[in-house]
């Protein structure tokens, strides 16, 4: 029998438009498909924002995505059949009636030699121009560029042994390198094929995403290192409320949270350290301590344990000691892939690379969906509220498919407006865990605790089954049918007032507030959170970012 390799046999692309990563699908837009500068066909997005491409021959396409009041998108240099399936983020324009057309990008080596299909030994020239005849809205928001291995993979994450370059505000980027850290674990002795990509994003959220492959040949001796597992893969999804990027929220934020049962740690939450628009990524953390340096640890997933695809490759390293503690581990990846879904649960495995490649045992994790609790009462502008009011807040935890939830409230007086009346917990979280299989409360009863920042134990203030405490106390009362949780004035005892002043205005908020998931097959360690609000040190008040609610009552007599 003889098989036969037809070129011109067709294929089939799929795609999905979303507004931002893990986000909300962009229904009945346009999707537009061509190759070179001839419309092969076009499609509108389904209510989940997907389309399909079928009887498509080989080759290099572009696909562009438009929707009133949305911003432009468009993906240049996708290769048929090499990328069966795309994702395009397609965020509202920040001004409907300005242009919602891409910028165009001029990507060269040094502004006039070519940079696709060239061949470049550890360290790649670039020049990134947008065109400036071309229709686009000024002024330029930012471009970044990195390298990925498979197309569409590049610089959605970051990692503590590779870099990607951003620019912002600058329509030229200049001649520039990528070398170092940047193209660490890329390439090979022989050359490998790898991908140059770079997204731009103009004042309007118009987005224009290349992908331009090169030859890149690394003369690095650890590929000649034989290498052992990495060890400590540990998996955490973590999901944001509201979407953040480079322009939205600058500043890293790190804040203590429950990181196994009875066990605290600390989260850092980095919104650099993913695309604009991400509102979801999964770090994977881990050590390597073996004296034999990898040359590259790749990061793979699977859905279900045995099919892996490999997501991100980052410089190889080693560490003298693993930390106990999984967020402490030296090495992480970021994955803030836009297929990744809330409710699916993902295994990670890394797998370090030398003149062989041995891989690691796999971690898991499963993706909350966006966390919102919101503020009941004292209802905003409410009047004649008591001097010791108990606050209510909604307890999403069940419907978002959580263990639990932390909350720190903060409540101040509007007329000094520096003086904070109270704090849950003198700063620190209040975990509210309404009962499920993983958390070992039985199905309607619920546990509320604090960690004591001064004695770094745990304090049981509500108890309905006696798990944790016989006596069943019921300081901070909780109703798991309709989903709330009420805070009294001053139940932890470290109020700062013994109680509000008469006929004055107070504002609260949840301060900190997330939600998280247990994994009792890895030590009950948490491996999910979904975080609706964190603080900030950059407000000139309380106000932890833009969306948080803030509440106002005014006291009674």
């Amino acid at each position: 029998m003889t098989l036969t390799y037809d070129p011109t046999a067709v294929h089939t692309l799929r795609g999905t438009v979303i507004q931002e990563y893990a986000g909300s699908p962009v229904r009945g837009g346009t999707v537009r498909l061509y190759r070179g500068t001839v419309l092969v066909a076009s499609a509108t997005t389904d209510a989940d924002g997907n389309f399909a491409f079928s009887t498509l021959p080989p080759g290099i396409y572009r696909l562009e995505a438009q929707k009133s009041g949305m911003a432009g998108s468009v993906m240049e240099g996708i290769r048929v059949p090499e990328m069966s399936s795309v994702s395009l983020i397609q965020k509202p324009a920040f001004d409907a009636s300005l242009t919602t057309t891409p910028p165009t990008l001029r990507i060269t080596q040094d502004g006039n030699q070519p940079l696709e299909g060239q061949t470049f030994t550890n360290a790649i020239p670039f020049r990134i121009q947008v065109d400036t005849g071309q229709d686009y809205v000024r002024p330029m928001r930012y471009i970044y560029v990195a390298l990925g291995r498979t197309p569409g993979s590049a610089f959605i994450a970051n990692s503590a042994t590779w870099t990607r370059r951003i620019f912002s505000d600058t329509e030229d980027t200049g001649n520039q390198t990528l070398s170092g850290s940047n193209v660490a674990g890329f390439g090979s002795a022989a050359g490998e094929t790898v991908y140059l990509e770079v997204v731009a994003y103009d004042f309007n959220q118009n987005r224009s995403h290349y992908l331009v492959p090169l030859t890149f040949k690394n003369t690095s001796p650890t590929q000649n290192n034989t290498v052992s597992a990495p060890t400590g893969v540990a998996a955490t999804a973590i999901t944001l409320t509201q979407a953040v990027g480079f322009y939205e929220a600058k500043a890293p934020a790190a804040f203590r949270v429950p990181v196994a049962k009875g066990e605290m740690g600390e989260l850092t939450l980095d919104p650099q350290a993913v695309p604009d628009g991400s509102n979801l990524y999964v770090e994977v953390r881990w050590c390597y301590t073996a004296s034999a340096v990898p040359f590259a640890f790749d990061i793979e997933r699977s859905a279900d344990g045995t099919n892996w695809q490999k997501v991100g490759t980052v410089g190889g390293a080693r560490s003298s000691s693993c930390p106990s503690a999984p967020l402490n581990r030296p090495f992480f990846f970021r994955d803030a892939s836009p297929d990744l879904t809330p409710g699916q649960t993902y295994y990670y495995r890394v797998v370090a690379r030398g003149t062989n490649a041995v891989p690691s045992a796999s971690s898991s994790t499963t993706p909350l969906p966006p966390f919102f609790a919101p503020l009941l009462s004292p209802a905003d502008e409410s009047r004649g509220i008591g001097l010791r009011p108990d606050f209510m807040v909604g307890h999403p935890q069940l419907a978002a498919g959580a263990d639990g939830a932390a909350y720190n409230m903060v409540l101040w007086d509007t007329l000094t407006g520096g003086a904070v009346a109270w704090q849950t917990l003198a700063g620190y979280t209040l975990q509210v865990e309404f009962g499920t299989p993983d958390n070992g409360i039985p199905s309607g009863e619920a546990l509320v605790y604090g960690f004591d920042p001064t004695a770094n134990r745990v304090v049981v203030f509500t108890d309905t089954a006696g798990i944790q405490d016989p006596t069943k106390p019921n300081r901070v009362p909780v109703n798991v049918a309709q989903g709330t949780v009420t805070l009294p004035y001053n139940f932890d005892g470290l109020a700062q007032l013994p109680a509000l002043q008469t006929l004055r205005t107070y504002a609260w908020q949840l301060y900190v507030s997330y939600a998280y998931k247990y994994n009792p097959a890895e030590g009950y360690r948490i491996s999910a959170y979904s975080v609706q609000t964190w603080p900030s040190s950059t407000s000139f008040i309380r106000i932890s970012r833009p969306g948080t609610q803030v509440f106002e009552f005014t006291t009674g007599q």
